[in-house]
C-alpha cells in the first residue's frame, strides 16, 4: 500500500481498519461537542432492529470513512495536501447527519435542506468553520471540495459519490461485520490498487475487473439483505412517518437554527418523543403514538410488493405528493386512512445503498495494447456491471397492524395495474 508523510497526531483503535490515525485538524474538529454527538446516532437507523449487533454509531463510520478515503486518494497518488481537503470534506459530510442519520438525510433532503447546504451552514455558523480557519483552511475552499471533488491531477474526484466509494466500501465491511452476515467479501487494496486516474475519469485494470465485480456484488447483495430488508425499512419509515407528523415541532430548522438543531442525537429525539404531554398538538401525539410502537418493536408489516418499470409511475412515486396519492388512492380502496399506508422503493435518499446509486459511466477499464492504452466501459464488459443498475424497482406496501388483510387486495390491485400498463 503506498504510504504518504501525512501528518498524524493520534490513533484510534478500530475493530475493522486496525488503527485509523487523525490529523491535527481532524483530531480537534472530532473533539467539538458537535462531533461527539455522533457517539449518539446510529445509523441506518433501523438496523440493529433486525441484526442486533449492528447498532453502530456514527462516530465508527466517520473514522472508517476517513480512513477508506486516504487509503484511495493514497493509490490515486494524491499528496498529502490533497488527502487532507478530501477527508475534512469526508468528515463534513459526516457531521451534518442528525438524529436518526439516513431518515433524518431523507426528511431534510426533500424539504431543501441537502447536505451540501448543511455543510455550508456548518462551516458559516458552528465551531467548525473557525477551526478549519485556525489550521489555515478557508471555509470557502472546504465547500469548494465538497460541491467539486478533490482536485488530484488534473481531475476534481469526488468521493462522496465516486463510484468506487470509499464511504461505501467502509459500510459495507462495518455492516457485514457488525450485522454477521457474509455478503460483502472484497479485496478493496486490490481494488484501489488496480485503480488510475486516466482522461479524466477513474480507470480500473481490465485485468481486475473480477476485483471491481465483487465490490458490485458485495454491494448488492448487502442492499438486498441488509439496507432494504423488508424490517429494517419498515422500522425506518415508521420514524420517517414521525418526522412527517411532527418534525418541525421536534427540532430547529437547521438551516436557519444551524446550532440549536446539532444538539440533537438519537437520546434527545427519544426522551422528547416519550414524554409526549395530553395537552401538545395532535401532531406530536401521533408522532408520539408512532414511536411507541417503533420502540416497543412493533412495527408495520409488508402486505404488497411488486417489481415496476412503468416509467410514468416511478417518476410519480419519487416525489412526497405523488407518493401521498398513491398512498391516499390505496386507502380508499381499502376504506382506511392513508395515515396508515406507507409505500417503499429503493432509490430514496434513506436507502443507505441501492444498486443505481453510483454512475458507472463515470469508471472505465483500460489495458495497454500495442498501440497505447485502450478504454471501455464497464458495463459493456461487465455482465455484474450491467445488472447493477436495475430496471425493475421493487415497490412494496406496508400497513399498520390489524389493517394486513382490509389492505393486501387494494395495494395488490394499484400495483398490479401499473404493472399491467408498463408492460404494454
Amino acid at each position: 500500500m503506498p504510504v504518504t508523510d501525512f501528518p498524524s497526531v493520534l490513533q484510534i483503535k478500530d475493530p475493522i481498519h486496525g488503527y485509523i490515525e487523525l490529523s491535527d485538524v481532524e483530531r480537534d474538529i472530532i473533539d467539538l461537542k458537535i462531533s461527539q454527538r455522533l457517539r449518539y446516532i446510529r445509523g441506518p437507523a433501523g438496523l440493529s432492529l433486525v441484526y442486533p449487533g449492528a447498532d453502530i454509531s456514527l462516530m465508527g463510520r466517520t473514522l472508517g470513512f476517513l480512513h477508506m478515503a486516504r487509503v484511495l486518494l493514497e493509490y490515486l497518488g494524491a499528496t498529502s495536501e490533497e488527502i487532507q481537503k478530501g477527508r475534512l470534506a469526508a468528515l463534513l459530510r459526516m457531521l451534518v447527519n442528525g438524529p436518526w442519520a439516513n431518515v433524518m438525510d431523507e426528511y431534510q433532503t426533500v424539504r431543501g435542506a441537502s447536505p451540501l447546504k448543511l455543510t455550508k451552514a456548518v462551516l458559516d455558523s458552528t465551531p467548525i468553520g473557525d477551526m478549519v480557519e485556525k489550521h489555515g483552511y478557508t471555509r470557502s475552499e472546504v465547500q469548494d471540495v465538497l460541491v467539486k471533488g478533490v482536485p488530484i491531477k488534473g481531475l476534481r474526484l469526488d468521493i462522496l459519490n465516486c463510484p468506487i466509494n470509499p464511504e461505501l466500501i467502509d459500510d459495507l465491511a462495518r455492516d457485514s461485520y457488525f450485522a454477521g452476515v457474509d455478503y460483502a467479501q472484497l479485496e478493496y487494496h486490490r481494488l484501489f490498487g488496480a485503480t488510475r486516474i486516466a482522461k479524466n475519469k477513474i480507470a480500473i485494470e481490465r485485468t481486475s475487473l473480477f476485483t471491481l465485480e465483487s465490490y458490485l456484488s458485495a454491494a448488492v447483495n448487502m442492499f438486498d439483505a441488509v439496507y432494504f430488508h423488508k424490517t429494517v425499512r419498515a422500522a425506518e419509515l415508521m420514524l420517517l412517518r414521525v418526522l412527517d407528523e411532527a418534525g418541525s415541532q421536534l427540532f430547529a430548522d437547521p438551516l436557519k437554527e444551524t446550532m440549536d438543531f446539532f444538539k440533537y442525537d438519537d437520546l434527545s429525539m427519544h426522551y422528547q418523543l416519550l414524554n409526549v404531554g395530553p395537552d401538545q398538538s395532535e401532531e406530536l401525539r401521533s408522532a408520539n403514538r408512532i414511536f411507541i410502537d417503533f420502540n416497543k418493536r412493533y412495527l408495520i408489516k409488508l402486505v404488497s410488493a411488486r417489481a415496476l418499470t412503468d416509467p410514468t409511475f416511478l417518476k410519480k412515486l419519487s416525489t412526497p405528493d405523488g407518493m401521498y396519492s398513491i398512498e391516499t388512492e390505496i386507502a380508499e380502496d381499502a376504506g382506511i386512512d392513508p395515515k396508515n399506508v406507507y409505500i417503499d422503493f429503493p432509490d430514496r435518499p434513506s436507502v443507505t445503498f441501492y444498486p443505481g446509486k453510483f454512475n458507472l459511466d463515470d469508471i472505465a477499464l483500460f489495458e495497454r495494447g500495442s498501440s497505447g492504452y485502450e478504454f471501455w466501459k464497464v458495463s459493456d464488459t461487465s455482465p455484474m456491471a450491467r445488472s447493477f443498475v436495475r430496471i425493475l424497482k421493487p415497490v412494496r406496501v406496508y400497513t399498520t397492524r390489524g389493517y394486513r388483510s382490509k389492505l393486501k387486495s387494494s395495494a395488490d390491485k394499484v400495483l398490479e395495474s401499473v404493472d399491467t400498463m408498463g408492460s404494454n
